[in-house]
């Protein structure tokens, strides 16, 4: 693709909730600017389609058969080529609990193949946006899958060598606000603007209440690893849903939470939605893809088996909405808490040119990153064939 070109006509949905037919004009990575539908285009799109910005996946274990844990740097070329397929530029990648010099591991060697990619000047997929520990400060009553012995406690030096074992990549944390030292970590993780999330669990609502006071402004996972949202001791997810400065990740898989229930967050948090896959590959002969989640030998959920492009259909089915709105879980709501919404996660002018083109079924046509097709570049040759034609 040339460095400059115009893309459409087609309707543009802006990540803001908003949508309207008009085209795209890309220079040099960049957005340029939002024409009027009428004029030439380097790039006919098909009717029906549309133009939304590109998808980021704050919470993913793996692509494929790949885990972060386990293949390390290999995953995330790997990972970086799927989402591209799913219609997202960017995602975090996940170190989920480990032995302790495993994580640490897992992390140097994610973060070095994360600024490698983002170094080469030919992208082949979406970006790597930095690296999610899952653990190991959780309460082992809600560990799940994460092994007993490998969850440690918090300490401010422990949360230091996770940090620096990540060179710069670290952006978001999971940790239960209730284990012991975690109101230390937490202090130094906010000043190094890692963003803390609580998950698995085992705190009320006033327990939410203090973590967001201390600095915890996003919920792992909504629902899952946590006590239910009782009517008369809610958990902590009340605390989140009811603070305008928080968001809330929920897995829209409809098995992780149910459909009616994904409407009711919804509607009680809107744009606050976060859409995350919690993607996770079988990791060994104990696990399985069982009802469209994967499981543990003791049928224990570990991870879903979701892609980014299904998780907006799904939203837009289960609480009844357009897609320009559902997107904005998916876009926007991601990028806002990664704190890198300057940048992405709507189309504006002078944001990067990372979008994805999705065709009349929702079904995913190209994706683009920095202005260039990292996925379904063929359409786009096609596209400018018929334009040229």
């Amino acid at each position: 693709m040339s460095r400059s070109y115009t893309l459409g006509p087609a309707r543009i949905a802006l990540g803001t909730g908003a949508a309207h037919v008009g085209r795209l004009a890309v220079e040099n990575g960049r957005i340029a600017a939002i024409l009027d539908a009428d004029g030439a285009s380097d790039f006919h799109l098909p009717a029906g389609c549309t133009i939304a910005p590109g998808m980021i996946d704050v919470h993913t274990n793996g692509a494929n058969d790949v885990l972060f844990n386990r293949d390390q740097g290999n995953a995330v070329d790997v990972a970086s080529r799927s989402y591209a397929e799913q219609g997202a530029t960017g995602f975090v990648a996940t170190i989920m609990t480990a032995p302790w010099e495993s994580m640490l591991h897992a992390a140097s060697e994610t973060a070095e193949a994360a600024h490698a990619l983002a170094e080469n000047p030919t992208l082949t997929g979406a970006r790597c946006l930095g690296i999610h520990f899952e653990g190991p400060f959780l309460n082992p009553k809600f560990r799940r899958v994460h092994r007993h012995d490998w969850l440690v406690p918090a300490t401010r030096e422990r949360a230091k060598s996770l940090l620096d074992a990540c060179r710069g990549a670290l952006v978001m944390i999971t940790m239960a606000p209730e284990v012991d030292g975690v109101d230390e970590t937490t202090r130094f993780f906010f000043d190094q603007g890692v963003v803390c999330s609580a998950g698995h669990t085992s705190a009320k609502y006033r327990d939410g209440v203090l973590a967001i006071g201390l600095g915890f402004r996003t919920l792992t996972h909504a629902f899952n690893a946590m006590p239910p949202l009782d009517h008369r001791e809610p958990s902590l997810l009340a605390a989140f849903m009811q603070e305008p400065r928080t968001s809330v990740q929920v897995i829209c898989d409809g098995f992780h939470v149910a459909p009616v229930m994904i409407d009711v967050l919804y509607r009680t948090l809107g744009d606050r939605m976060v859409l995350a896959t919690d993607y996770m590959a079988p990791a060994g002969s104990g696990y399985r893809i069982e009802g469209g989640v994967v499981r543990a030998e003791d049928g224990t959920i570990a991870g879903s088996a979701l892609h980014c492009d299904r998780g907006v259909r799904n939203l837009m089915s289960y609480a009844s909405l357009p897609f320009e709105r559902a997107i904005v879980c998916a876009t926007s709501a991601p990028a806002k808490l990664l704190g890198i919404e300057r940048e992405c996660g709507t189309i504006e002018v002078g944001k990067r040119a990372d979008f994805a083109v999705w065709d009349e079924q929702y079904e995913i046509l190209t994706t683009v990153v920095g202005g260039e097709a990292v996925y379904g570049a063929h359409h786009l040759a096609s596209a400018r064939a018929t334009s040229v034609g």
